[in-house]
């Protein structure tokens, strides 16, 4: 119960309250009068209780970070590691709204595929379950041999158990793969047997996309992958900064560094252009939109496919009822 009660009740900050903090913040006010100035009724009560924290002695690190909205939290967390309060609060509130855009994008492709998916696997257990051996039972009053029918209800049900067996399986491999050590292990075998894969092309999209937000906040090259690296709840982000960071700590320049397989081949081209026209900043974001759009454009032929499996499979359903449903009236025009 009391689990319930934290989650429910209004001991956290909103997002709009912190966009007006750092904003605030920018102005060079101290935090308590910036916090002053957020004050509503509505967050007064943690407003309240971070301050008194911060009196008795808290650092600001361990006064705020039990009253950040849980989407921003593991993003302030992390960068607070490296940076001052209002630094980590800006820059994850950038970090926040641009994966915030892709992820809309993200579910607004696979939504309607998938709950269409989903409403067919229900409707097909449902019928498993309650529906076809109501039916038989009807046919069987009408007519007495239905070992075909018999016959056809078994793989019916053989096919549906095989449906039910590759969902439990995804679910499972979904459940491992998302485990911060296995995604990465996962990037990894896909990077080196699957070049330009899915995965590949979003994930040096977003680093390169995390990676210009801090560029174009005034950090420099070597703070912006350490500040990377330190997003420990972004295990591949964390992975390819590391490794870019490396390869530059060996003295390669970037268009020579990011060619390992874990990056997407056609960053190299970009950044030999960036390298060339000097205007860096332009053309890797150039990159990222264009990133965007080849995940797009794969994303609509995995969906389409997917809807195309869907339709076949409701096609189907459809057809085996009909069949069964009119058995009774073929036994009545015979008798």
């Amino acid at each position: 119960m009391a689990f319930w009660k934290k989650i429910f009740s209004e001991e956290r900050f909103s997002m709009e309250d912190m966009l007006y903090l750092s904003r605030l913040l920018k102005t060079s006010l101290p935090l308590n009068e910036c916090l002053s100035l957020i004050e509503t009724g509505k967050n007064g009560k943690v407003i309240r209780r971070m301050k008194e924290r911060m009196k008795a002695g808290d650092l600001i690190e361990e006064s705020v970070k039990d009253y950040l909205p849980k989407r921003l939290e593991t993003y302030v967390l992390a960068l607070l590691n490296s940076l001052p309060f209002s630094s980590a609060l800006s820059l994850s509130l950038q970090f926040l709204e641009d994966r915030e855009k892709e992820r809309g994008e993200l579910i607004k492709a696979l939504a309607y595929p998938c709950l269409l998916l989903f409403l067919t696997i229900s409707a097909l257990y449902l019928f498993d379950l309650y529906g076809i051996d109501s039916i038989f039972t009807l046919i069987r009053s009408f007519e007495g041999d239905i070992s075909f029918y018999d016959d056809l209800r078994l793989l019916f049900r053989i096919a549906v158990r095989m449906i039910y067996f590759a969902v439990i399986i995804l679910s499972v491999l979904l459940l491992i793969g998302s485990r911060p050590k296995n995604l990465v292990m996962l990037y990894i075998f896909l990077s080196r047997h699957f070049p330009n894969s899915l995965l590949n092309i979003c994930y040096s999209a977003e680093f390169m996309s995390l990676f210009l937000i801090c560029i174009s906040n005034g950090f420099h090259t070597r703070e912006s992958l350490n500040l990377l690296k330190n997003m420990k709840m972004k295990p591949i982000i964390s992975f390819l900064a590391f490794h870019l960071d490396e390869k530059l700590m060996e003295g390669e320049m970037l268009k020579e560094a990011v060619k390992q397989d874990y990056y997407d081949s056609a960053l190299t081209r970009f950044i030999k252009i960036a390298n060339y026209t000097g205007d860096f900043e332009s053309i890797i974001r150039s990159y990222v939109q264009l990133s965007s759009q080849r995940v797009s454009a794969r994303l609509k032929r995995y969906t389409l496919t997917l809807q195309l499996f869907t339709y076949i499979l409701i096609g189907m359903i459809i057809i085996f009822i009909y069949r069964i449903l009119f058995m009774p009236m073929q036994a009545i025009s015979v008798f």
